[in-house]
């Protein structure tokens, strides 16, 4: 399962970079949840892996098979994972890295209602979702080449009335994950998942979220 799981992300890595047409695109999708502040030297990201993430990158992939792909989707589904990076670039091109437990310290989740959640510990995690969490770190660190040795991954539970995570990338909503002094703020649903919009003027297609069409003033439908 480990090598199998390792091939999985590979694969889920490469299609993201637009190797393959796909319903979603993975190159603005990615774009979405990984949300960079840089100032002068000093760059801080957050990287948000929703559950969904596993399914659309591996979409119309024969080699990896929908079970594979569903116990990872369970294994992950009761928890909201983020990575976090935190680094200062110097001057003769090295770089210093925030390491993982002064990153936890400060690392925080913030729902639109203002509740705030930190961090679990790893008793509360279960062994599947820390397993598989495992397995996919270094090929999610390969994404970001350098950049990669200061990713660290954490995960989170926010839950609804109905103990279901109430932070679901296709329905309306907000979050916000603060690390480092800074804040990273997500406006739901995504963009990239959004059915697009046509300008009834010249049949342009228009981003799903616009409602009016920037060039003529006509509202989308």
């Amino acid at each position: 399962m480990r090598r199998l799981f390792l091939l999985l992300v590979l694969l889920s890595v490469a299609t993201s970079f637009g190797q393959a047409p796909q319903k979603v695109n993975l190159t603005e999708y990615i774009r979405e949840i990984q949300i960079w502040h840089k100032e002068n030297n000093q760059m801080s990201l957050a990287f948000w892996i929703p559950t969904g993430y596993w399914k659309i990158a591996t979409e119309g992939n024969a080699q990896i098979s929908g079970e594979t792909v569903d116990q990872i989707v369970s294994a992950f589904d009761d928890y909201v994972l983020v990575c976090g990076l935190d680094v200062d670039i110097h001057t003769n091109g090295t770089a210093s890295f925030t390491d993982e437990a002064t990153l936890c310290q400060s690392i925080s989740l913030i729902d639109e209602q203002g509740e705030v959640y930190l961090p679990l510990v790893d008793e509360e995690v279960s062994p599947e979702a820390s397993g598989f969490l495992e397995a996919m770190k270094p090929m999610f660190r390969q994404m970001l080449g350098q950049m990669g040795e200061g990713m660290h991954f954490f995960f989170f539970k926010v839950q609804d009335e109905n103990g279901k995570t109430a932070i679901d990338e296709y329905q309306e909503g907000s979050f916000t994950i603060k690390h480092s002094d800074r804040e990273f703020n997500y406006t739901l649903p995504l963009v990239a998942l959004m059915p697009g919009k046509t300008c009834p003027v010249d049949h342009a297609e228009m981003k799903g979220n616009w409602k009016y069409c920037p060039f003529h003033g006509n509202l989308l439908k």
